[in-house]
């Protein structure tokens, strides 16, 4: 089995030329690169609370092997032990007071040209090696962790260790160390400064993590029993990064794990509805299929309906306007009958008027045969020996014989002929009446 390996220095990279002048160059005055060196007391006390998990109630979890529970207590101890005998020989060659150092500590947390301490990071397996692993195996690990911090001891002899606690709360066990790296025969200020930057360089890191990582493989073999390799080491990785940042990837990788599962379970269940699904998509093809003949059926039948409408009202229209010529026609032969009938009534007022102008005169001549009818025998008398008085009489009674006579000819023939005009009228209003009244039986 292979196991991978990392020894993480936090890094400043905030505090160099390039980065504070991208910093100038921004709205917010800073930059995004990562800055996770202790630099002061402030960053000190955050170190403290996070790997102490002071926050936290699972302290078995938790396991300092060096140092207390107070870091920044450990720190301010060890810079009394590290510096104080250099600040006394330092103040006492000073001649003037402001120039003299009361607390190198609190001096060097308002530098910022300092850290203020450095925390190491280690770590042995990923996340994929410890994940199905009991917290009994994990606890295994402190004992290779205190040999990795007697190793650092030694092959960083000028790095000093305050505090080093063990993780057993997160994926893979790890250790935090925190100490302060010291350059010794200093020329200026101290003769024993904080010298981050004398310790750890580029070069000495790959030097430092090549040995600590041999050391550690085999000291995990022991501690386990096991014949474990270490990964080929990567390029590139040897870069700082934060426990913050590798709690993160840890996460990330372990959310990505139960995506993993939750879409390889997906994908089963995919496979087995798969004869389900298809058989849901052949009925809904099928209903498809059946919905779009219904709708043009619908169409259809429609087109029928809009068709037969439309001829039914050519046909209805056709046999209005028929009705309607039928009309006129009728109409034409009654206002023909009308003035015919019209002109012989006329014809026959005419007469009659010409009849009652008479009347008066034929009125005035009974009138006056009733006055002389009592002396009808005077005037009988005189008829049959007056020669002139018969001889007139005989005339009147001729007159009025032709008069009677022309005027009952006349009025019979009138009213014989207009009696004929109304019968034929009749008759042929009737017969026109009943021939309507049977072609609408019969279109019914």
């Amino acid at each position: 089995m292979e196991l991978s390996y990392s020894l993480h220095l936090g890094n400043d990279k905030n505090k160099s030329i390039k980065a504070r002048q991208e910093a100038k160059n921004t709205p917010s005055g800073t930059t995004s690169k990562n800055n996770n060196a202790i630099q002061n007391v402030k960053q000190l006390g955050k170190v403290n609370h996070h790997n102490l998990r002071q926050y936290d109630n699972n302290q078995e979890l938790i396991k300092t092997i060096k140092g207390s529970n107070d870091i920044v207590k450990d720190v301010k101890e060890l810079y009394l032990d590290l510096f104080d005998e250099a600040r006394l020989e330092y103040n006492n060659k000073q001649t003037r007071d402001d120039r003299k150092i009361d607390n190198y500590f609190n001096k060097i947390s308002n530098d910022t040209k300092h850290d203020l301490a450095c925390e190491i990071v280690i770590e042995l397996g990923n996340m994929e090696y410890w994940d199905e692993k009991s917290l009994e195996y994990k606890y295994q690990m402190t004992g290779v962790f205190e040999q990795q911090l007697e190793d650092l001891k030694e092959i960083v002899p000028d790095f000093y260790i305050a505090n080093a606690t063990i993780h057993f709360d997160e994926h893979s066990p790890h250790m935090h160390i925190v100490g302060v790296p010291v350059k010794e025969n200093c020329k200026t200020g101290l003769s024993r400064q904080v010298g981050k930057t004398s310790i750890f360089t580029k070069e000495s890191l790959v030097v430092i993590q090549d040995k600590m990582r041999e050391r550690c493989i085999d000291e995990f073999n022991i501690a386990y029993g096991m014949d474990s390799k270490l990964k080929e080491k990567q390029k590139g990785k040897n870069r700082d990064i934060t426990s913050y940042e590798r709690k993160l990837f840890n996460e990330r990788v372990k959310c990505l794990k139960q995506e993993i599962s939750n879409l390889q379970n997906e994908v089963s269940d995919l496979e087995d509805n798969k004869e389900s699904i298809n058989k849901q998509i052949t009925k809904l093809n099928k209903d498809k299929d059946d919905i779009n003949d219904e709708i043009d059926k619908k169409k259809k039948l429609n087109n029928k309906i809009v068709i037969k409408s439309k001829k039914q009202l050519l046909d209805e229209n056709k046999k209005l306007k028929e009705e309607n010529d039928d009309l006129k026609r009728l109409n034409y032969q009654y206002e023909n009958r009308y003035n015919d009938l019209k002109e012989k009534t006329d014809y026959l007022i005419y007469h009659l008027n010409k009849i009652i102008k008479k009347l008066p005169e034929f009125i005035q001549e009974l009138i006056d045969r009733l006055f002389n009818y009592n002396n009808i025998n005077i005037k009988f008398f005189k008829q049959q020996y007056d020669p002139e008085v018969k001889k007139r009489e005989q005339k009147e009674m001729e007159s009025r014989k032709r008069f009677n006579l022309f005027n009952k000819k006349e009025i019979e023939k009138a009213t014989k002929h207009i009696n004929g005009e109304m019968d034929e009228v009749a008759e042929e209003f009737y017969k026109t009446k009943k021939d309507k009244e049977k072609d609408d039986g019969l279109s019914l």
